[in-house]
């Protein structure tokens, strides 16, 4: 089913690249929520040249704006790229301080994995956290929806994780006075790289990621379910180099849910709505996710962290660590984050890899917002 070069390679990282390529549906790539009036954007890549990133909107009101940043994969380098993302801010800000969650999906999804449209009262996480007195950035990695799509081979985990620190440094600039990154599988993967490399954002959320990812038959089916896109009949016609990879029709279910818990319908609209994820990018974060705590990213993670996994995420639960025992996953993760004051780790039942489209999700987001409060 695959023809690229790299497949041999990820081949061997089978049990552990799977759970990278799972991630988050961007607002912008597909119809936006009714609640929200601002057309998707589908920006051209920037020039190469640097381009000076835009003002952050103006937030006062609240609702929810489209906006292009320029961005470039790596420090030095021009701003040649574009994101393309949805700011989305409450009517009034929760104790007078303006603060803002920057969201980062996973592989194959797009930033709506954050503001599902349908049923948006109990799947979307932009709604319940403008509710509650925060803003949401949620955005579409490069490659996977709107905004630039560069060569796969382009991307990787310190590109991406760069691409997110910039965008920090822009919600900074914005007068935000705090900002909490919130990854979910590969989008975690980037996060957790951003923390430890950069240091720039205020508490870090990972979700969709413990250490090592656990062995199991499910994860087989996961890795399984992955092929270039350009074999796929939603992509047909489109101009995508192979190494742009997508799910093989009807997998998402056993993939990414809990099927005796989870809503069809929302997995049928997670198999139309599917996106797209750089090869490189997931075999280079599935080996830094195995990588032992003293050698791992995660040590170096020096501000607050909540990990949040689904107790039968098949994916990173199995053989090596039973999710469904919450204080297994904080004893598990506890060793990979020795620098950061307070470590969090939550398992949420009923619930598989793609956490904040369950019917759980009010649950997952619920034990977010109250530790983001605290924290």
């Amino acid at each position: 089913m695959r023809h690229h070069p790299m497949h041999s390679t990820i081949a061997g990282l089978a049990p552990f690249v799977i759970a990278l390529s799972l991630a988050a549906a961007p607002r912008t790539a597909h119809a936006a929520p009714a609640s929200h009036a601002v057309p998707a954007s589908h920006a051209a890549p920037a020039s190469p040249r640097a381009i000076a990133a835009p003002a952050v909107p103006a937030t006062a009101t609240g609702g929810c704006t489209n906006v292009t940043v320029p961005v470039a994969l790596g420090p030095g380098r021009p701003d040649d790229h574009v994101i393309s993302g949805t700011l989305c801010t409450p009517e009034s800000y929760a104790g007078g301080v303006k603060r803002v969650d920057l969201l980062a999906h996973g592989g194959t999804y797009d930033r709506t994995y954050w503001d599902w449209p349908q049923d948006p009262g109990r799947y979307s996480f932009v709604d319940k956290t403008t509710a509650e007195g925060r803003a949401t950035f949620a955005y579409d990695r490069l490659g996977a929806g709107g905004g630039s799509r560069p060569l796969s081979t382009a991307l990787s985990v310190p590109a991406d994780a760069h691409v997110m620190h910039r965008l920090v440094q822009w919600l900074r600039g914005g007068d935000f006075d705090e900002v909490t990154v919130i990854g979910h599988s590969l989008g975690s993967a980037v996060a957790i790289t951003e923390a430890a490399v950069y240091d720039d954002a205020d508490r870090l959320v990972v979700t969709g990621v413990v250490h090592p990812p656990g062995l199991s038959a499910g994860a087989a089916l996961v890795f399984g379910s992955f092929y270039p896109a350009v074999l796929d009949p939603k992509f047909a016609g489109r101009l995508l180099d192979p190494g742009y990879f997508t799910t093989v029709p009807g997998t998402r279910g056993i993939a990414f849910y809990h099927l005796p818990a989870a809503d069809p319908a929302v997995i049928a609209a997670d198999e139309k709505r599917k996106a797209l994820m750089s090869e490189t990018e997931l075999a280079e974060a599935a080996v830094r996710i195995v990588a032992a705590a003293a050698l791992n990213e995660t040590a170096r993670v020096r501000k607050p962290v909540m990990v949040v996994v689904g107790a039968h995420d098949q994916v990173f639960c199995g053989l090596l660590l039973d999710c469904t025992r919450e204080g297994a996953v904080q004893a598990n993760e506890a060793p990979y984050y020795p620098q950061a004051p307070s470590l969090t780790a939550r398992a949420i039942p009923g619930t598989g890899h793609s956490v904040a489209l369950h019917p759980s999700a009010g649950a997952s987001f619920q034990l977010i917002d109250q530790w983001i409060k605290s924290h």
